[in-house]
């Protein structure tokens, strides 16, 4: 089973055990948008909660803002992350329902992010990044393909909160084979996670980058401790910060351009939070800024033998 058939069926499972879930997207009534839905599109009980919208990025977050309002619970499945964009006006709106108006929106936003099928050029446009900066919008990307469902669980479920969460999944892990999934996070959701322990530097990642990380860290030969941040908005400050003084040797790399990227944010955090111990100067590995046609797609992701220099680099200065 792979990561969206796993999801599959962890979304009948949310519907079937709260009548407020709802499902709306492109074609989700079919079963059709990224496959995410079949496995409700097949069970009679369910298929009414399936609700196909029209191809306007916009009425989706509209119309699920709408229905969270009413005390329903959507999910929404977007084709890719760029449509997020196109419709950013609905999903700032829908995030402002909590802290402008005093009206939680648990509104649960999944799309595809990245290179992966000739599709990944888009990723130069910084998505995450975009997203990361609309305030009362909680932004995830998920990195490892046996967690996919219980994070999945954990924001429709509200573990971090009630509101409008967007939920990134790496196209390099949406057909990656799902060994041994867990029905529930054995862990805070949202938050950083230590992937590695290591003391000669802190590599900080997200994403399709983590398997990258992993492999420029066994090819250093340095004992490098990896964090997941998981979580791009809001960053939780303090845990980053003592993750980073923890070796003081920092590397940061992400999918996606260097321009204005989280990776900015995070070692302007670093210095604001964490100066005093750093003994290295941080560096960010990212993709090309682009713009990338659909055949350099690969290019969207830092290169292995940058990410393993970098991180010898900081160690041994």
């Amino acid at each position: 089973m792979n990561v969206l058939q796993h999801l599959a069926t962890v979304i009948a499972d949310l519907l079937r055990s709260d009548d407020r879930r709802v499902v709306l997207g492109e074609d989700v009534a079919d079963g059709t948008m990224l496959g995410l839905t079949k496995v409700a599109a097949e069970d009679e009980a369910l298929a009414g909660r399936l609700l196909s919208t029209p191809l306007s990025p916009t009425v989706l977050p509209a119309h699920a803002a709408g229905l969270a309002a009413e005390g329903f619970r959507p999910l929404v499945i977007y084709p890719e992350a760029s449509a997020l964009v196109d419709s950013l006006a609905a999903v700032r709106e829908a995030a402002k329902l909590g802290w402008r108006h005093g009206t939680q929106a648990p509104v649960v936003f999944i799309a595809p992010l990245g290179p992966g099928f000739g599709l990944g050029g888009g990723s130069t446009e910084g998505t995450a990044s975009v997203l990361a900066r609309v305030p009362g919008l909680r932004v995830v990307v998920l990195a490892d393909a046996n967690e996919a469902g219980a994070v999945l669980r954990a924001a429709v479920e509200g573990w971090a909160g009630d509101e409008p969460t967007v939920l990134l999944i790496p196209r390099t892990l949406a057909l990656a084979t799902v060994e041994q999934g867990a029905d529930a996070l054995a862990r805070p959701f949202a938050t950083p996670r230590r992937v590695r322990e290591g003391e000669a530097a802190t590599v900080f990642t997200w994403g399709a980058c983590l398997p990258l990380v992993r492999a420029a860290v066994e090819r250093s030969g340095h004992d490098a401790r990896i964090v997941d941040v998981e979580c791009l908005a809001p960053l939780d400050r303090s845990a980053l910060a003592e993750e980073a003084k923890a070796t003081g040797k920092i590397v940061i790399a992400h999918e996606g351009p260097r321009h204005c990227g989280v990776g900015s944010e995070l070692a302007a955090l670093f210095a604001d939070d964490a100066i005093l111990t750093l003994d290295a100067p941080v560096l960010r590995i990212t993709g090309d800024d682009g713009p990338l046609a659909a055949s350099s797609e690969a290019r969207a992701l830092p290169d292995l033998e940058t990410l393993t220099t970098a991180i010898t680099h900081v160690a041994t200065y």
